[in-house]
């Protein structure tokens, strides 16, 4: 029982850190090539995320073309971070306008991502050290 569990360990500390820098490298990508624009939030979407409820702001904003466009922002804040008619800075990726997310959240999503790569080693660590001592015994 034991070993399962020790390698189980392993195998998500492993993923989760595999996540964690792909996730990072992905978002590092999609700032580079990124066009800044300015955008309204014009409401706030509320979705439960373990539990408790938090707002998603949903903004408008233009291309460069003068194409508009609506996104929801991924991350969420309880309370609201922002209220319909709050000017914000919208990062959006040119060759694929409708990927879009406000540039004062991208932070906190790389600071998530970053907690998946320093917590997804320590599990793995732990569970390799389980491993060593259940085979000692």
């Amino acid at each position: 029982m034991w070993l399962l569990i020790s390698l189980g360990a392993v195998v998500i500390g492993t993923i989760v850190t595999v996540s964690g820098i792909k996730r990072i490298k992905s978002s590092r990508k999609f700032r580079a090539r990124a066009v800044r624009v300015n955008g309204m939030v014009v409401d706030n979407m509320w979705r439960q995320v373990d539990g408790s409820d938090v707002a998603m702001p949903v903004y408008d904003y233009h291309t460069r073309e003068g194409h508009p466009m609506r996104a929801t922002e991924q991350v969420g804040t309880n309370p609201p971070r922002y209220r319909p008619g709050t000017p914000v800075v919208v990062l959006y990726d040119p060759a694929e306008p409708y990927r879009a997310q406000l540039e004062g959240m991208a932070g906190a999503t790389n600071v998530l991502h970053g907690v998946f790569v320093v917590i997804g080693p320590l599990v793995a660590i732990v569970g390799v050290a389980s491993l060593a001592i259940n085979l000692m015994l």
